[in-house]
């Protein structure tokens, strides 16, 4: 088992949909650095994919220019929180599915994560906080 110290990693992105794949890369990259197995390492891809994508797609553009990931790292897990200046949403309600594709973001994000929190504040923006434990698979 990897026993690293806690630190902290930050990347700043565009919010722009070409550079969520850096994002994606970037967590998957760490993770595997960090010894998750890789089922774990592409769960956390896909979340930090998808909390960034629903940061460019419903965003108004003229309220976020940028999207910053931030890794926790600690020994037993790694804390992924994706910040945008955007004015939030009612994440305890039901996604909306029913208009057009979309709407599944954070489902997909509980799904594969161990922890995940969101707090939305009009004047602070988003934050999606999820975690990914080692020792659950």
């Amino acid at each position: 088992m990897n026993t690293l110290a806690a630190s902290q990693i930050e990347l700043r992105i565009p919010r722009r949909p070409e550079f969520v794949k850096l994002a994606r890369c970037t967590a998957w990259t760490l993770a595997a650095q960090l010894e998750f197995v890789v089922s774990q390492a592409d769960d956390i891809r896909l979340a930090v994919g998808e909390a960034c994508t629903n940061a460019v797609e419903h965003v108004p553009a003229d309220a976020c220019e940028a999207i910053l990931i931030r890794f926790l790292v600690a020994p037993e897990s790694l804390t992924i929180e994706v910040v945008d200046d955007g004015p939030g949403f009612d994440a305890s309600a039901p996604p909306d599915v029913e208009d057009d594709i979309g709407g599944l973001g954070l489902v997909i994000i509980r799904s594969v994560m161990d922890d995940v929190d969101v707090v939305c504040d009009p004047k602070t923006g988003t934050c999606v906080r999820m975690t990914k434990y080692r020792d659950r698979q």
